[in-house]
């Protein structure tokens, strides 16, 4: 059986469906009991996104509209399992990214179970323009680590200068999936989590560098025209083994990975 339930860092009622029924549960104890274990050439990668009952990723560009608080529980349980957070620059931007940050309880948390106080956030960029008033970049505590930036050769070497970041250049000239996962190994990282955009998904999917995918279903109906959960690339179906569900209000918490 999985742990009982312990005082929530967040307000959320939680149950298990699956691998068995469990009336309460704590997101938290959960995912950070997860095996991930890293490749010998990268580490282990992460996707949590986010969809609609109809598909929709975003309401009015943003993914917030479509949450909860089961969502938003089970995202920070997600985060607390992670070494870094990787994130491509039109989300950043949209979403108007900050760098994870943690309570105390939780940096406790983290370092039982081996990983850093907090994640880093690494930020991949085909272009070279990342938008430098995000607040990851613009509005950095003294206590936040410096995040990364990850581009490749055909990047605005100009434009990544002026970033406060570090910057990873690849070999390739468009940063690669596997190099760049590998960039972030060798900065201690065991465990990446991924969190979009859809065309970035599509990348990732493409190179088949994805071992675990969480996905939250919110219990709405969106319309209009957003792109899907992973968007681009070639039709390439990969097999997943769905090992838990969780389900808060209607809204449905999937665990899956590579079969």
């Amino acid at each position: 059986m999985p742990p009982g339930p312990r005082a929530a860092l967040w307000s959320a009622s939680v149950r298990q469906l699956l691998p068995h029924a469990v009336a309460e549960v704590d997101p938290l104890d959960l995912y950070l009991a997860d095996p991930r274990e890293a490749h010998d050439d990268r580490p282990w990668l992460m996707v949590n996104m986010i969809a609609s009952l109809d598909g929709a990723t975003a309401v009015d560009g943003v993914s917030g509209g479509l949450g909860g608080p089961g969502d938003k529980a089970v995202f920070r349980a997600v985060r607390a399992s992670c070494d870094w957070v990787l994130v491509a620059s039109g989300t950043a931007a949209a979403e108007n990214y900050r760098m994870p940050r943690t309570s105390p309880e939780l940096t406790a948390r983290r370092r039982e179970h081996g990983r850093p106080p907090a994640p880093n956030l690494a930020i991949v960029t085909a272009s070279g323009h990342v938008d430098p008033g995000i607040p990851a970049l613009s509005a950095r505590s003294v206590d936040d680590p410096r995040p990364v930036v990850i581009a490749g050769t055909a990047a605005d070497r100009d434009a990544l200068a002026g970033l406060d970041a570090d910057v990873i250049e690849l070999a390739t000239e468009r940063p690669e999936p596997g190099a760049a996962l590998e960039a972030l190994g060798q900065r201690g990282a065991g465990v990446v989590l991924a969190e979009g955009g859809p065309r970035f998904n599509g990348i990732l999917h493409a190179a088949g560098v994805i071992d675990e995918f969480c996905l939250s279903v919110s219990p709405m109906l969106v319309g209009a025209d957003s792109a899907r959960i992973i968007a681009g690339g070639p039709a390439d179906p990969a097999p997943m083994e769905l090992t838990r569900l969780l389900e808060e209000d209607g809204a449905l918490f999937a665990r899956y990975v590579r079969a």
